[in-house]
């Protein structure tokens, strides 16, 4: 299991630059929406609601992003991840 970072714990350097691939990954697994929500259906349909207002749903809508990819086989990169982190960087000022 990557190794989590609980939403208070988190700080602006923890976010990887958005052509980090790899980074970025390792970041979205930093959140496990599973755990959080207690299952796979209250965590799809919270990040299907994608309000964005909180560190949490920001992150678990990623999460959900990386499972998908990883679930379809698409590869590596997250292209939601630059659309999110101006997001996240606000969130954590």
């Amino acid at each position: 299991m990557a190794n989590l970072i609980d939403c208070k714990d988190l700080r602006l350097t923890d976010l990887p630059e958005v052509d980090d691939d790899k980074a970025v990954w390792a970041f979205a697994s930093s959140f496990h929406g599973y755990i959080h929500y207690g299952s796979f259906e209250a965590t799809a349909s919270a990040a299907k609601k994608s309000k964005r207002e909180t560190l949490t749903e920001i992150r678990n809508e990623l999460f959900m992003y990386m499972r998908a990819t990883n679930h379809q086989g698409s590869g590596s990169e997250l292209p939601l991840y630059p659309e999110l982190r101006p997001l996240l960087v606000a969130l954590l000022k």
